[in-house]
């Protein structure tokens, strides 16, 4: 089991780590599970799901309970730290983390492999959303659904060309 101390070390308390400051800022408390949670979610660089957050954190610090990191989940969803993510009809989230106030991914609907991409274009449409509807936009998450060249396989890559 890792320490308070060991948890705040490893997601430096510094500026540097904007999560901890946006915590410390909207004055809530860096308990064990807000920090290990966190430490999970930057590890995976966000591409998790909760049942694999869970079994991450109980590994770290079993005495972490399910409640508490599922209010964890909660509360970086709230705060713009993590969106949850559906693929099709599942009802379970993948978490993905917001950095920046926005992530862009293809999401391959075989396999569920990621596939992040920086530029989305969306500039325009932000400042033109602000402009028209006079509102502050903080973040977006773009995702777009398609079959990787692995899932659609050979015959099918050749057929396209």
């Amino acid at each position: 089991m890792r320490s308070l101390v060991e948890a705040k070390t490893r997601l430096r308390m510094s500026a540097d780590n904007p999560h901890i400051q946006s915590l410390k800022q909207a004055g809530y408390r860096l308990t064990q599970a807000r920090l290990t949670v966190l430490e999970v979610l930057e590890a995976e660089r966000g591409h998790i799901t909760s049942a694999d957050v869970l079994q991450k954190v109980e590994r770290i610090n079993p005495a972490i309970g399910r409640a508490s990191v599922f209010r964890t989940l909660e509360l970086f969803t709230q705060l713009g730290f993590i969106r949850p993510t559906y693929i099709h009809t599942s009802a379970t989230p993948t978490y993905v983390m917001m950095h920046g106030g926005h992530h862009h991914h293809v999401i391959c609907t075989e396999c569920k492999r990621f596939f992040e991409f920086d530029n989305c274009g969306m500039e325009a449409l932000t400042n033109n959303l602000q402009r028209e509807l006079d509102v502050q936009i903080s973040g977006h998450l773009l995702e777009f659904y398609g079959v990787c060249a692995d899932c659609r396989g050979p015959d099918r890559a050749e057929r396209r060309t």
